[in-house]
């Protein structure tokens, strides 16, 4: 599929079966919410009665910004930006993270579902090509009420799902028919790695799982595709590599693959042994030229000489 076809608008029977679907899922989605068992933490916390998991996060809904962002892959940004949601928390830790106080702190304000749908469609009013949904994962619920409630108000913009690639199967396959495009992480294939930077030795196991399963969507057309991020690391070709040829032998060109590059020493990395200094030029065109000639042939890389990688352009 061409990526022009990717931020097309939802027809009307789109956003009907869509409601159905949700509708149909969220009975699901509420027994797995109280314990929680929405992600692979499968922490099992009473979140309706404060307790909390790996994520830190109430039974509320907590959005840390309803914002029109430009610096999305091309078909997914178009011309006038991406709504973007920025959940509050994350089930990861990673300590890299340069989005910290919405990831690990949890920034942000309690919304309902409706006042959450009111900010998505007035963001829509200023010309957006696609919503896109910043790790919604353990807010699922919530998150898919207010989409709801968009989706009732003849909503058309497609739904972008972007995550860390630490999702539950059985919850990526509930949200098959909802989600349009997904946009997960494929961060390492090193279980140390995961362990030392993630906080989740698992992280491999669990990613490939969950690319799995968004791809057999795709391959049954209840998905239009599958982007892959991976953000190249200082000192860490050899693993970039290693993601990289898993993700080929696994896909093939099935997906779409962008290749990051603005990673940057930021909080608990600044003096970090490894991490604490941006990638090389030449670190970066390892990995392209690595991609390839692995035989990827659909996909984004992003400017060296910006500090935030921006513009993105086909992969070679």
């Amino acid at each position: 599929m061409g990526s022009g076809n990717l931020s097309r608008s939802l027809t009307q029977l789109e956003i009907d079966l869509k409601i159905a679907r949700i509708d149909a899922v969220l009975p699901h989605l509420y027994r797995r919410s109280n314990p929680c068992f929405l992600c692979p933490r499968r922490c099992g916390v009473l979140r309706l009665y404060g307790e909390l998991g790996e994520c830190r996060l109430p039974a509320e809904l907590r959005v840390a910004s309803v914002a029109l962002h430009q610096g999305e892959e091309p078909p997914i940004s178009g011309e006038n930006g991406a709504v973007n949601i920025f959940f509050s928390g994350c089930n990861l830790h990673c300590i890299h993270c340069q989005n910290w106080p919405v990831s690990q702190y949890q920034y942000g304000s309690f919304h309902t579902p409706r006042q959450l749908a009111e900010k998505i469609l007035k963001k829509k009013q200023r010309g957006a090509q696609t919503l896109g949904w910043v790790t919604p994962t353990t807010q699922i619920v919530h998150a898919l009420e207010a989409y709801r409630l968009c989706l009732l108000e003849g909503f058309d913009l497609p739904l972008v799902h972007n995550d860390g690639g630490y999702e539950d199967v059985e919850i990526i396959e509930l949200l098959a028919g909802i989600v349009d495009i997904w946009l997960p992480d494929a961060k390492t294939r090193e279980s140390q790695v995961a362990r030392e930077i993630q906080k989740a030795s698992d992280y491999p196991d669990i990613n490939r799982l969950a690319l799995a399963a968004m791809v057999k969507q795709a391959d049954r057309g209840e998905t239009r595709a599958v982007i892959v991020r991976h953000l190249v690391l200082p000192d860490n070709t050899a693993d970039s590599k290693n993601v990289l040829s898993d993700l080929y032998l696994q896909f093939g060109n099935r997906i779409h693959l962008s290749l990051m590059m603005q990673y940057f020493p930021f909080h608990k990395t600044i003096n970090h042994s490894l991490l604490g200094r941006r990638i090389t030029e030449a670190e970066y065109e390892e990995v392209i030229d690595f991609a390839v000639s692995t035989g990827f042939e659909k996909g984004w890389v992003q400017e060296y000489d910006t500090e935030t990688g921006i513009p993105f352009h086909c992969l070679p």
